[in-house]
């Protein structure tokens, strides 16, 4: 029989302004009480002391921790996709090359943000009932590469199926600037993680299915 999830649903959503200060400044303390404790030594006890409010100003908003967590990864997903959208709708990109390198490094810096938080938002989203969201933020952040790839479409092999390319790109993109910043911290010297992907993101676009590279 599988382990029931708790609610990681807020309890109810702040309306007045000094609510929301409340809110905000216990998503704050969540924060700072995650990168320090982690999430097994985080309790909500923690949090409130650090955010200023009793336990019961908490329970008010959130039932549980995960409701905490639940909520920190979402706004995490939004500010991804939010982070992404700005880099591939600048006009400035001239060319497909200059759109690849700004979202590599705007996805790059989306994961530097906070990386300790980051990896422990990535590895509770099973357990606060959040695949949903990420999968979405998945799909969001893969359709706006796959709309720039379709302005850009004239400097690409003629043979590349878009909608496809733009899932390789979203998924190589994200494999790798995770990887960097979870595990293996050598690649963010002098932006290596940055050059190496737009390396293996450029030679894959430009590659034809015969091979040949147009540069």
């Amino acid at each position: 029989m599988s382990r029931r999830l708790p609610d990681t649903n807020p309890r109810k959503l702040p309306r007045q302004e000094r609510s929301k200060a409340t809110v905000e400044a216990i998503l704050i303390a969540a924060t700072q009480v995650l990168i320090e404790e982690g999430y097994e030594g985080a309790t909500t006890a923690r949090v409130a002391e650090r955010a200023g409010v009793s336990v019961g100003s908490l329970y008010q908003y959130f039932p549980n921790k995960e409701a905490l967590v639940g909520t920190l990864v979402e706004r995490h997903a939004d500010e991804i996709v939010t982070i992404m959208h700005r880099a591939l709708r600048d006009t400035a990109h001239r060319t497909l090359a200059d759109g690849i390198r700004a979202v590599i490094r705007a996805g790059a810096e989306a994961h530097r943000i906070q990386p300790v938080l980051h990896k422990i938002l990535y590895e509770q989203v099973p357990r606060v009932g959040r695949l949903g969201k990420a999968m979405d933020t998945h799909r969001k952040v893969t359709a706006e590469i796959e709309g720039f790839l379709r302005i850009h479409a004239n400097e690409l092999p003629a043979d590349h199926d878009l909608a496809t390319a733009a899932i390789v790109v979203e998924t190589a993109l994200e494999a790798l600037v995770h990887k960097a910043v979870i595990d293996r911290h050598e690649l963010l010297v002098e932006d290596l993680v940055e050059q190496e992907t737009f390396r293996l993101i450029t030679g894959y676009l430009f590659a034809t299915c015969r091979g040949e590279v147009r540069l």
